[in-house]
């Protein structure tokens, strides 16, 4: 019997020290994308990222537990929280979360020590690890194939352009300037000019190659399937819509916008100056528009089901059916992350 209970206990050891090995080594690898992989849409992004829906799963910045992540269907069932990093510009692909941290608040990862609170994250949908990408002040982040483009700021060099590998390394500054990463179509950055002009140009990120795309006096550019939607600053702030490679442009809003974002053929927008000003939607097929809300909204994010939008002064969410006008609060429960 003692030789039995030897090797039982030999063969157990054995596989606690192989399943240790295999635990850490799968914890090394990091699964890479396609270059086309994009982490959010580009509109969601202009809105802070605060919802990301991917695989079938919504994950979202609670506006009731100071934005942390939680996840739920796209039917809102089954909220579930995720980790108590509170969190903005959202990002996914198959296999890991992006996103910079927002402050961390409360008793979030990290918060109480004032340590990483506001760096460049990549978490594991699987058990949740969170690898640091850049632990300097991050903000807005987005996923392009297998690098994350997002701004930084440190003391010494300002507010600046810059790209990280998805698995942390090959770390490199793009621009001095604080160029807007949000529009990426693959792994091609598009952006309004910032120092000379306001016009369309592209980035790209690997050589760090200028070019100049379109004459457009624009802000806010959303690309979808070679469509180019942007604010025009020569229309009175108004969304127009025209392909990417140039020709005859169209408006679609009727008042000047402040905020907007995309999902198919409905575009959502915070008038400026609106009569009343508010949150309102249009068919961009019949050209159809309504107020849906009244009031001053931001923060503009799309699912495959739902509008969000918070209201500016309050800070509350709301949300609307896409093609639906019954807009009610958004009232996520709070949960306690379970150890």
């Amino acid at each position: 019997m003692k030789i039995v209970r030897r090797i039982i206990i030999a063969i157990v050891a054995i596989g606690l020290v192989f399943g240790a090995g295999y635990y850490k080594y799968i914890n090394t690898i990091t699964y890479y994308n396609d270059a086309n992989t994009n982490g959010n849409t580009i509109g969601n992004l202009y809105g802070n990222g605060l919802f990301c829906e991917t695989d079938g799963v919504v994950y979202f910045a609670n506006p009731n537990d100071y934005n942390r992540l939680y996840k739920m269907n796209p039917d809102e069932s089954d909220i579930e929280i995720v980790a108590n990093d509170s969190v903005y510009f959202l990002n996914a692909d198959s296999h890991y979360l992006y996103y910079s941290r927002q402050h961390n608040r409360d008793n979030s990862q990290f918060g109480f020590l004032n340590v990483n609170v506001n760096s460049l994250c990549r978490m594991t949908k699987k058990n949740k690890e969170v690898k640091i990408l850049d632990e300097a002040d991050c903000s807005t982040c987005a996923l392009a194939g297998n690098n994350v483009l997002y701004i930084r700021y440190l003391a010494e060099e300002g507010t600046t352009l810059n790209s990280i590998k998805i698995d942390g390394t090959e770390g490199q500054q793009l621009s001095k300037l604080p160029i807007d990463p949000r529009c990426v179509v693959g792994e091609k950055l598009y952006f309004s000019g910032i120092e000379n002009d306001h016009n369309l140009h592209s980035m790209n990120i690997y050589t760090k190659d200028n070019t100049y795309v379109s004459a457009e006096n624009l802000w806010l550019p959303i690309i979808e399937k070679g469509v180019l939607y942007f604010m025009d600053l020569d229309n009175h702030k108004r969304v127009y819509r025209m392909s990417l490679s140039g020709g005859e442009k169209y408006g679609l809003t009727t008042y000047p916008i402040q905020h907007y974002n995309i999902s198919g053929n409905f575009l959502f927008y915070q008038s400026l100056k609106g009569n009343p000003d508010g949150l309102y939607r249009v068919d961009m097929q019949s050209g159809a528009e309504e107020l849906l809300a009244e009031g001053q909204f931001n923060n503009i994010n799309v699912t495959s089901k739902y509008v969000y939008f918070a209201d500016y002064f309050s800070g509350a969410t709301y949300h609307c059916p896409l093609t639906g006008r019954n807009v009610t609060l958004f009232d996520p429960p709070i949960q306690q992350l379970k150890n």
